[in-house]
């Protein structure tokens, strides 16, 4: 196995020689140097030859693609679970999250909208920081990758106004108007105020403005 240095490319790159045996021919194929020096070193570190862990990687695309994954996406869900869990949330069976809604609803209406709102601007503030140049649009990337519960949740985005719109058959009313809240909350947090709020079982459409006081996203 080695690695040569490509001629007369318009990019750097390299050539891994994968080693003939008695069962397997040798295959040739280009890829950019600096992938390969950095796999080599990935291959030291967990103590692999290049030539296992890049047939393992080929092994794990050709697995991945028989169940219509790839690797990129296996990767991108992973780091969702990560900055999930980073975020302060955790995973739960969903009809128990509607049942303690539901329950807490009945209890205190008062407060259970309170605390999901409270809980809106808390998650919010995170992407309040002075280094982060988009809040709103941090927001709506982390909303639709962590929100697993609502499959039709959209959040547009106007200079002034933000729409939010979720639809889930699944959601119970006390859940819908409780999330809500927690929308609300957030909202407020990122500097708009409500204009419109139409909300029904498993129905939420929220206009809101940016409030004066902020300035422009």
């Amino acid at each position: 196995m080695g690695v040569n240095p490509l001629a007369n490319s318009s990019q750097t790159g390299a050539c891994l020689m994968i080693k003939q045996t008695n069962v397997i021919k040798r295959k040739t194929f280009v890829a950019r140097e600096d992938l390969l020096n950095r796999l080599s070193e990935i291959a030291k570190t967990h103590g692999y030859s290049l030539f296992d862990l890049v047939n393992e990687i080929f092994q794990l695309e050709i697995d991945s693609n028989d169940t219509e994954l790839n690797l990129k996406k296996m990767a991108t869900d992973r780091r969702k679970i990560e900055d999930a869990q980073h975020a302060g949330f955790m995973l739960g069976l969903e009809n128990i999250w509607y049942d303690m809604a539901d329950l807490a609803y009945d209890k205190n209406k008062r407060l259970a909208h309170k605390s999901w709102f409270d809980t809106g601007i808390w998650f919010a503030s995170r992407y309040t920081s002075e280094d982060q140049k988009t809040p709103l649009n941090a927001f709506k990337e982390d909303l639709l990758a962590f929100i697993w519960n609502a499959p039709d949740l959209q959040l547009e985005q106007t200079t002034n106004q933000v729409s939010i719109r979720v639809t889930s058959p699944r959601f119970t009313e006390a859940y819908t108007f409780l999330f809500t809240s927690f929308l609300l909350g957030a909202m407020q947090r990122l500097g708009y105020k409500p204009t419109v709020q139409e909300v029904t079982q498993g129905v939420i459409r929220l206009d809101c403005i940016k409030e004066e006081k902020y300035g422009s996203t």
